[in-house]
């Protein structure tokens, strides 16, 4: 058990400061660690990389440079999301969405490659 609490810190901090991934490698571990159903290890997933991420934005916000208002805007972004993202899924047709979707990350890698190498 000690070694599951060990790796399960560890996924936080690089969860905190990554974010990629995180919440599949902390899942895992949960389901592992413990006897929990995949719903009560979600949900511990949840509240648990909630955490690490607001230590982490603590952390960034006294100790490194932020551009303010590009994280208020990211921030805003993120609550409104929160809230109409699932009204706009439960309204609208599967097919349409997912083409939209990708259309979007298509053209987003497509840009961000450009920028890389253009």
């Amino acid at each position: 058990m000690l070694l599951e609490g060990a790796a399960i810190f560890v996924i936080c901090i690089y969860g905190g400061y990554f974010g990629a991934a995180a919440g599949v490698l902390l899942l895992a571990m949960l389901l592992r660690a413990g006897g929990a159903t995949l719903a009560h290890a979600n949900a511990a997933k949840n509240v648990i990389l909630g955490v690490a991420n607001c230590v982490a934005a603590l952390i960034f916000a006294f100790f490194a440079p932020v551009n303010w208002p590009t994280a208020i805007a990211v921030g805003a972004g993120c609550l409104i999301g929160s809230r109409l993202g699932p009204v706009v899924v439960r309204h609208a047709a599967a097919g349409p969405i997912r083409v939209v979707i990708g259309v979007a990350g298509l053209v987003l890698a497509v840009k961000l490659g450009l920028d890389a190498y253009g």
